[in-house]
């Protein structure tokens, strides 16, 4: 058996709050595993202004969240054939600056659980000029080395955002990501909060007007 893999066109979601054209600043949101960009893209209507706009692209690979029925629900990637998901999804997200970015705007990324690998990896492959990114209860990817290319991830300035009962939170995943921002120099800032494996409303407010408004 032989293994092929072809390049394809596919039809790919995205929606946007505020004006595209007159935004000073663009924020690129990732949903994480199992959401959908529709509902997800509702949680930032708190912190928008006039001079903010956002992006949330949606997931390639979209699912039944009950198996065969139910709510429909999507995710960025899995394990099987994942560096070809990786090489999609970047290219994807390249297009959806391009497109919808005017290039006068600063582009900031904001990756929850799962977008925060996504995010992640964007970043550094993407010759995608990003002033900030927030990674909000994930953890960074371990396939992110010091010999990769880490251009935009070292010029950036980084939050880490994160519940300290979050069962998803690990800590040893914790202290390598610290570790590793430490070595290529990037600018970290910690955030915490109570709320869970989510974004709550009230903590997104304190955190935008800590760091953004």
């Amino acid at each position: 058996m032989q293994n092929h893999s072809i390049t394809v066109q596919k039809s790919a979601r995205v929606f946007s709050l505020g004006n595209l054209d007159t935004a000073k600043e663009i924020w690129i949101v990732l949903h994480g595993y199992a959401q959908l960009a529709s509902d997800f893209i509702k949680t930032f209507e708190p912190i928008m202004n006039d001079n903010r706009a956002i992006i949330a692209p949606e997931g390639l690979h979209r699912f039944y969240r009950k198996g065969f029925y139910g709510d429909v629900v999507a995710s960025w990637m899995t394990k099987e054939d994942r560096l070809n998901d990786i090489e999609d999804y970047t290219t994807y997200l390249n297009q959806v600056v391009e497109q919808f970015s005017t290039g006068d705007q600063t582009i900031h990324v904001l990756g929850f659980s799962q977008g925060v690998a996504t995010a992640c990896r964007w970043i550094a492959k993407s010759n995608v000029h990003v002033g900030s990114m927030v990674l909000w209860a994930g953890t960074f990817p371990t396939d992110i080395t010091l010999e990769h290319p880490q251009s935009n991830l070292a010029s950036c300035k980084s939050y880490l955002v994160y519940d300290n009962e979050d069962p998803f939170r690990n800590e040893d995943s914790w202290q390598k990501q610290l570790n590793f921002f430490k070595k290529i120099g990037l600018s970290t800032v910690v955030h915490t909060y109570t709320g869970g494996h989510k974004i709550p409303s009230k903590e997104l407010i304190r955190f935008f007007k800590e760091n953004y408004d």
